[in-house]
């Protein structure tokens, strides 16, 4: 894979790392869309994204999961960080259907940690690390697990909510009211790290719970994304999904990762976007057999 060439959105060919990544699906409750870039600046994208989704008419299934990670180490070592975060969340995810659902996910968040801290003492892979924003749709709630700065918004009718919480020296001084959200934006220690996967063999995974309306929209995307693209800019492209211009949610991710681009985003970018399309509740069954499609 890191010897592929592909054409991203910028319309030149360039060595992508985890390569250009465009997927979509529906089903009768959910549709989405994710979409990840190398972007302008950077040769290859360390960014991975994936997502677990019931084919039509399974009659065992778990719930669907949808996957950010931006990798940290540069070049080989974040790519592969990345990478080994999505394959083993989405993998651990379908191989234990039937457990409850929030614990399943923290610990799935765990085990991609404790993968990527053994992978680390391979030659050339030191110190790689990944962060990790994981959205899982269970009954009538959102569950999401997060470690980074990778981030997590719902879009509800007139509102575009950040969910989950920056684990980065910034994300805290902005907790502790020492800087301005303005400050913030182009503070040198932005990109600094608190906490992400990789680090150490224990590891704090925050839990977000979140109740699900028909019509909500969830974003989850990488800081390639978010530093460039404001918040009321992704609920505006949100609420556009069903116009001929933002057909569906494929299309808003699209669009989103585009809109940075634009900007000339300095880093990789990644959105998934994930919208309910019904107040019907994702049941799971008790089954354990792996019939998810693993898409990414």
């Amino acid at each position: 894979m890191n010897d592929e060439r592909r054409e991203d959105l910028t319309g030149e060919a360039a060595p992508v790392g985890n390569g250009s990544l465009r997927d979509n699906g529906a089903t009768a409750v959910l549709e989405w869309g994710l979409c990840s870039e190398s972007g302008p600046v950077r040769g290859h994208n360390e960014d991975c994204a994936g997502a677990l989704v019931a084919p039509e008419g399974a009659e065992d299934f778990v719930h669907p999961v949808f996957v950010v990670a931006d990798g940290l180490g540069g070049h080989a070592a974040g790519e592969v960080a990345s990478r080994l975060a999505v394959d083993t969340v989405t993998q651990r995810w379908s191989a234990r259907a039937g457990d409850d659902p929030a614990k399943l996910l923290r610990s799935c968040a765990r085990e991609a940690n404790s993968a990527i801290v053994s992978a680390s003492y391979d030659r050339g892979r030191s110190g790689m690390g990944s962060t990790l924003t994981a959205l899982a749709v269970a009954g009538r709630e959102a569950l999401i697990a997060h470690v980074g700065d990778s981030r997590a918004y719902l879009v509800r009718q007139d509102s575009c909510l950040q969910l989950t919480t920056d684990h980065s020296r910034v994300g805290e001084m902005l907790r502790m009211k020492l800087i301005t959200p303005e400050r913030a934006a182009t503070h040198p220690a932005r990109s600094q790290l608190t906490r992400s996967l990789g680090g150490a063999l224990s590891l704090q995974v925050d839990l977000v719970r979140q109740d699900v309306e028909v019509g909500d929209t969830f974003v989850l995307c990488s800081d390639g994304l978010w530093g460039d693209v404001a918040r009321s800019e992704i609920q505006v492209m949100v609420d556009a999904i069903g116009s001929a211009a933002v057909p569906d949610a494929a299309s808003a991710a699209l669009g989103l990762v585009g809109l940075a681009i634009e900007r000339g985003a300095a880093d990789n970018v990644t959105a998934v976007v994930v919208r309910v399309l019904s107040d019907q509740a994702v049941a799971n069954s008790s089954g354990r057999r792996p019939l998810f499609r693993r898409r990414r």
